[in-house]
């Protein structure tokens, strides 16, 4: 009782700060057939606060982690992994970033979004106390939701993998290559109307995440009378849609790898730890003091560190030595008000005007609309390097000539707009090669991505290779590829895999001899597959690393690794099994709650499927990654079509019908319609009502 005065006062205050209260009787949410939420306000404000509200009575408990994390809580909720999230808000000063710019850099118009979102989350608490996890999370405010977002794209642009590269000491194997995948990846591809038989642009939306947890997709459909329609995805905490369509326009990210940012290597004054060389000269650190609490054995204990900053940034210290890390993504507040920009753009123009905030710090853009315009565009914050230096990882020089200033405008990035080729397309590969040959951008500045991946390839090939006008079954066809490509990546860098000689090694002979027979195929009844699949897991563990970095890394797969990886799947497969002659969906599965189904696709293949193992007596593996949230859409003068899927549900409670009924639907790579038009959607409706009711 005490508790739910304190928050009612905490709620009044909270609204004190925020003049405009949203009235629930003026938000509308209409749930479809299966339990996606469509809502609706007359203000932009109105349709946030029903899309928070909405994604609350599906998912409170991931929104509450993603507000932890923009309050620096998580430490007090999730122990040694949350408290991370904590010191990486203070360490890059993106608290008081947000504090200092919140006014001057956000648009009222967009504030106003933001505090209807907070407002929704804060009701819902209100009305739903047994959920909240941590009573301090509560009241939500405005700038909560941006110290959120930003932590989470600083982190997501090349920072996380930084910092986990330094921690470890495996700089050169995580950053050798420009950026190596961090285990997300994505596809998306968009066609001409005019190499399409039907006459519409299209467009496939295809981002791979978790399928579960924090970063997993959630579908909603916003609308208000300001002009606000757009269906797609969207993680916990999301204030408008990420990827996704609008009646005019739609588009899809994948994540890119150009080098956003650098790590420093510092040299230190022998005589003074808390000096550095700079420029020949030794310079102070600016040392200041971060308060941390973490939960150990049910007790939040504080903590208190020194952080150390020098001329390049922010700077982490351990056993293997002093290194400044310098990425522009910390350093921008907005990155979701260019989301919601995007999410209203009426056509290309307003859209290329919302990429040129980038204020989103990464991410390839695969773009579509009603008058037939096609692009993509490898966006983000990637800095204006001197190219006469070397920008290797990490920089041990120690002078100011490293020291950039600006990043590159939009402009200069590699973009590629209405190309003759009449399609374009993003595996996570190199954006030199992202439509036919003839079109492609091919240009160059330090950072650049230049590697590829096996999916990369299948698209390439399968769009170059394809005569005629496509149809969407020629389409569906490409984006549910399950193979390796012939002679490609994969096959020379696992090569040492299949030129095994199983005379030399005759206890795993017959698994040898079954990958050399293998088709490269991850269909779900593949006999072959499922042994492929396992070592695969194995070769993942053993490099402690996303499966992709096998196919980055400048070394190739040792015999030894291969055979080791081999021989553990062979005892697997046997022991749980009885046999290596085992269908590949009877291994992998597609699992939430009392349902399992067999799952095609294999890791790195267009028809993506990233797997861990989740019953060892079994020997069942449960897909947890890849393919997740998939839209199409269909851009034409007589209008715009939508359809999609997901690969569970859309709620997040066992206890819905909706927990995992779009399970078989994504089995069978299957799509339902999504009507934009709120007429269409009411008449359909499994349920409409306001928040609250």
């Amino acid at each position: 009782m005490l508790f739910r005065i304190v928050f009612c006062l905490s709620l009044l205050a909270w609204h004190s700060i925020n003049a405009q209260i949203i009235d629930p009787e003026h938000v509308t949410i209409i749930r479809d057939s299966l339990g996606v939420p469509h809502v609706h306000g007359t203000t932009d404000a109105e349709a946030a606060y029903g899309l928070a509200y909405a994604h609350a009575e599906d998912n409170f408990a991931e929104i509450q982690e993603a507000v932890m994390a923009g309050k620096g809580l998580l430490g007090s909720y999730q122990g040694k992994d949350g408290v991370l999230f904590d010191f990486g808000l203070q360490f890059l000063s993106i608290d008081s970033l947000v504090e200092a710019r919140f006014e001057q850099d956000l648009s009222s118009e967009f504030r106003a979004v933001l505090s209807g979102y907070a407002q929704a989350l804060n009701d819902y608490a209100d009305q739903h106390p047994k959920e909240i996890i941590l009573k301090k999370t509560f009241p939500v405010t405005a700038k909560d939701l941006v110290k959120s977002s930003t932590l989470s794209v600083s982190l997501m642009a090349g920072l996380g993998m930084a910092l986990k590269a330094v921690n470890e000491n495996r700089i050169e194997e995580f950053l050798g290559a420009n950026e190596i995948e961090t285990g997300t990846g994505s596809n998306a591809l968009a066609v001409a109307p005019e190499k399409m038989a039907d006459g519409n642009a299209y467009l496939l939306v295809n981002s791979h995440q978790p399928i579960e947890g924090r970063f997993a997709w959630y579908e909603a459909h916003v609308m208000s009378d300001e002009g606000w329609n757009c269906v797609g995805g969207l993680f916990p905490g999301g204030t408008s849609v990420f990827v996704g369509s609008n009646p005019n326009l739609g588009w899809a990210h994948t994540f890119n790898y150009h080098q956003f940012g650098d790590i420093y290597q510092l040299e230190l004054n022998p005589k003074n730890k808390n000096q550095y060389k700079y420029d020949g000269q030794w310079r102070d650190f600016y040392v200041r003091k971060i308060k941390l609490k973490v939960k150990v054995i049910g007790m939040k204990i504080p903590v208190t560190k020194k952080v150390k900053s020098c001329a390049y940034g922010p700077v982490f210290e351990n056993k293997y030595g002093s290194w400044a890390f310098r990425f522009a993504a910390y350093h921008d507040i907005r990155a979701t008000e260019q989301w919601y920009r995007m999410n209203k753009a009426k056509n290309f123009g307003e859209f290329t005007e919302a990429m040129k905030m980038q204020a989103v710090p990464l991410f390839n853009t695969v773009y579509a609309d009603k008058d037939g315009n096609i692009m993509l565009h490898s966006g983000g914050k990637v800095p204006k390097r001197n190219p006469r230096l070397n920008w290797k990882s990490p920089i041990t020089a120690n002078t100011s000539d490293y020291r950039w200033e600006e990043i590159l405008d939009y402009g200069q990035l590699p973009h590629v707009e209405n190309p003759e080729c009449g399609y374009v397309y993003n595996a996570n590969n190199t954006p030199l090669e992202c439509t036919g040959d003839s079109c492609n951008w091919n240009e160059y500045f330090p950072g650049l991505q230049t590697f590829m991946y096996n999916r990369g390839e299948r698209f390439k090939y399968l769009m170059e290779s394809h005569d005629g006008k496509f149809t969407e079954g020629d389409l569906d066809r490409i984006k549910y590829d399950f193979s390796y490509h012939p002679d490609g990546i994969y096959e020379k860098k696992f090569a040492a895999m299949y030129n095994l000689d199983e005379t030399k090694y005759p206890d795993i002979a017959d698994a040898i001899q079954k990958l050399k027979k293998w088709d490269r195929k991850g269909n779900a009844d593949n006999m072959d597959a499922a042994l492929a699949m396992v070592t695969h897991d194995f070769l993942r563990l053993a490099a402690d690393a996303p499966f992709a970095i096998y196919m980055v890394r400048q070394a190739y797969l040792d015999e030894q690794t291969a055979v080791d990886a081999i021989r553990k799947a062979k005892k697997l497969l046997l022991k749980t099994h009885g046999t290596l002659d085992v269908p590949l969906g009877d291994v992998q599965r597609l699992i939430r709650g009392e349902k399992s189904l067999p799952a095609h696709g294999l890791r790195e293949v267009p028809r993506a499927t990233d797997t861990k193992l989740y019953d060892k007596k079994k020997g069942i593996y449960q897909v947890t990654g890849g393919d997740g949230y998939i839209q199409v859409a269909r851009f034409g003068k007589d209008g715009t079509e939508v359809r999609s899927i997901n690969a569970l549900g859309a709620s997040n409670h066992p206890e819905s019908r909706h927990y995992n009924d779009q399970m078989e639907m994504f089995t069978n790579h299957q799509y339902r319609p999504v009507p934009l038009d709120i007429e269409l959607l009411k008449a359909k409706a499994e349920q409409i009502y306001h928040p609250g009711e």
